[in-house]
């Protein structure tokens, strides 16, 4: 799996060329795009809408790897086969290339091959980034985790440069308890009360079922642990302020 995580100050990954030409295709939610066991032959830009990257235990049960936004990049595997799947949770709008022809690009240009890797280390980055903030949290702490993630997501898919933008009090979650219970390693019934207890602490405001106001952001760092998402830069707190 890879997927880029984008940040506000890093140019455009200039390898991404290759999706200038590229046919592109529309799906509706649930509509899959990659399945786990398929030949990996085709890589994918997402253009809008949201996606999930999946992967199915022998057990039947599913872990939600990852959700995919606006400019994330999808579809390369260190070999032959896809070992995840990846779906669409809203509708959505992805560019389509051949694997191939992004090979042949990084071959050809040291300048594209170079991008491709700082991409791959940024991928790593935020990768343990998540990993870390969930990790050793409560099941209300490791929502709040989610809610900046997404809050994060929406500073980048909107270009939103000042972290204080009131736009940022509103985040969209198009996706459903079940998704984000299997993302954060919780159960469903855990999610939905976790929700109601943030809500009663004064945190957020449920909107509707897929709109959250952050009524207090500096209390929601505060119990997530965490600032924000900004790998490799990000720090629990900005210097000189309390996590």
């Amino acid at each position: 799996m890879l997927f880029r995580m984008r940040t506000l100050d890093l140019p455009q990954d200039v390898f991404l060329d290759i999706f200038d030409a590229a046919p592109v295709r529309d799906l509706e939610p649930g509509e899959v795009i990659i399945s786990a066991g398929e030949p990996a032959t085709q890589v994918f830009n997402i253009l809008s809408g949201v996606l999930r990257v999946t992967r199915t235990g022998t057990d039947g049960r599913r872990q939600v790897l990852s959700f995919l936004f606006r400019d994330n990049f999808v579809g390369l595997t260190a070999t032959e086969s896809y070992f995840f799947s990846v779906e669409a949770v809203t509708h959505a709008r992805v560019s389509c290339c051949p694997r191939r022809q992004l090979d042949e690009r990084l071959a050809r240009d040291p300048k594209a091959e170079r991008a491709f890797l700082n991409m791959m280390f940024r991928v790593i980055e935020d990768i343990l980034d998540v990993v870390y903030s969930l990790g050793q949290r409560t099941a209300i702490e490791r929502l709040a985790v989610f809610l900046l993630y997404l809050r994060h997501w929406r500073r980048l898919t909107d270009n939103l440069a000042d972290d204080n933008d009131p736009a940022l009090r509103e985040i969209q979650v198009p996706m459903s308890r079940e998704d984000i219970a299997d993302f954060l390693g919780l159960k469903k019934e855990t999610v939905s009360r976790s929700f109601r207890d943030l809500e009663e602490r004064g945190l957020i405001r449920r909107l509707d079922t897929h709109r959250i106001r952050v009524d207090d952001l500096k209390a929601l760092r505060h119990l997530a642990g965490i600032w924000d998402f900004a790998s490799p830069r990000r720090l629990t707190a900005p210097p000189g302020q309390p996590a």
